[in-house]
Parts: structure tokens; C-alpha cells; sequence
């Protein structure tokens, strides 16, 4: 165990007590303010880092130093950064537009890429219908089925 991680550990401790040391589900949220003054107070020196992570309740100098770094190029926020992405919802694509696009991408060397930019969906789609039309060469393969009950037709319906 390297001693850095130790003395970490006994700073957490003495900051927060055994709630210290414990791994948080969710990072914690510090308001403007809260990280306004933090900020303020190492740029000024009065405090040393490791008061200044004591003073406010911050986990860790690396936490401070990325406010110090958004507060110098005028970023420093409360907005929250996310490691996730919002999930684009794809536009309606008929049987016609999926066949155009296919044939486009086959026709330009298979620059998926370029065939979701110029159609606007996404790579994927796009990457998608491209293979199954190369599985089965059936544009067939491209019609969209679902909601529909295979084998169930109006005739073999019971009365």
C-alpha cells in the first residue's frame, strides 16, 4: 500500500469521521459560492491546499485545482458535468429512404460516415442496413416488421 493513499485516508477520517472513509454513491455537489471561495482562498495563499480541502468539505486537491483551472479561464460553474450522453432520438426512416442510403453508402466505397451526415441518421442505422442487405442481397431485408404477428393473416382468423 503506498503511503499516499494512507495519509489520504487519515486526512478523510479526521475531516469527516468514518463517513469519510466511506465511498460515496454519488459525487458530491458544491455550490458557486462554496467553490468561488475555495478557489479564492488558494489563489490569495492565505490557506494551504489541505485547509482549504478541511475549511469547505472538498475530497480532494485534484477536485480543486479543476476549479482553479475553469475559474482562471472564466468556466467556473455549477452546471455539472456528465459523462453521459443524451440519447438523440432517431427521425422516422421509410422502406424508400432506407433503400437510397444503402445503395448510396455501397455506391461511395461504404463511407458510412458520410451517408449519416448527408441522410441524417445515425452511423449506426446506416452501418446496419448496409449488412443486412449484404446478408441476404434482398432489399426485403430492409422493411421494417415490427407490430406485425408473422403468420397471422385477416383469413386465419377464428370467428
Amino acid at each position: 500500500m503506498r503511503t499516499s493513499s494512507l495519509n489520504r485516508w487519515i486526512k478523510q477520517f479526521l475531516t469527516a469521521g468514518l463517513a469519510g472513509l466511506i465511498r460515496p454513491e454519488h459525487n458530491h455537489r458544491y455550490t458557486l459560492q462554496t467553490k468561488r471561495s475555495a478557489v479564492k482562498a488558494y489563489l490569495s495563499g492565505t490557506l494551504s491546499g489541505q485547509a482549504i480541502l478541511n475549511r469547505y468539505q472538498i475530497r480532494s486537491l485534484s477536485q480543486l485545482h479543476q476549479w482553479i483551472v475553469r475559474y482562471n479561464s472564466g468556466q467556473l460553474s455549477v452546471a455539472y458535468a456528465t459523462r453521459k450522453r443524451a440519447r438523440k432520438v432517431g427521425r422516422k426512416v421509410t422502406f424508400e429512404e432506407k433503400w437510397q442510403i444503402t445503395q448510396w453508402t455501397i455506391d461511395h466505397e461504404y463511407n458510412y460516415q458520410a451517408a449519416a451526415k448527408k441522410f441524417n441518421v445515425s452511423y449506426q442505422r446506416v452501418y446496419s442496413w448496409v449488412r443486412k442487405y449484404q446478408r441476404t442481397h434482398d432489399w426485403e431485408s430492409l422493411q421494417d416488421n415490427r407490430g406485425r404477428h408473422k403468420g397471422k393473416t385477416p383469413t386465419n382468423e377464428v370467428e
